[in-house]
């Protein structure tokens, strides 16, 4: 989120696990987004989640499991372990801001 200028929010399971505070929660109980680029990590895509991201222009989805709703709604879908997929698309997006030379 840093390295693109986001913002990092979260789903409720992991506010009701105490990872993240309720403000960071995006979902018909939390907010709803209208970003550029959403990036959906792990996210199952839940009903209440899908609703809160449909303002968002470009949704990329990253999950293990190659049958999550999340795909449904993505623009870009990434099927994979995220721990492996993400260190790649940092490394990618660094070295492309970076430019030739």
């Amino acid at each position: 989120a840093d390295l693109l200028g986001g913002a990092l929010t979260c789903t409720r399971p992991i506010v009701e696990s105490g990872l993240m505070p309720y403000e960071r929660q995006v979902g018909q109980t939390g907010k709803t987004v209208a970003p550029k680029l959403y990036i959906a990590v792990g996210v199952s895509g839940a009903i209440q989640h899908i609703v809160a991201i449909q303002g968002a222009d470009k949704i990329v989805a990253i999950n293990s499991d190659e049958n999550a709703p999340i795909f449904q709604v993505a623009d870009v879908g990434i099927v994979g372990e995220y721990q492996k997929i993400i260190p790649v698309l940092i490394r990618q997006l660094k070295e492309k801001m970076k430019g030739p030379g």
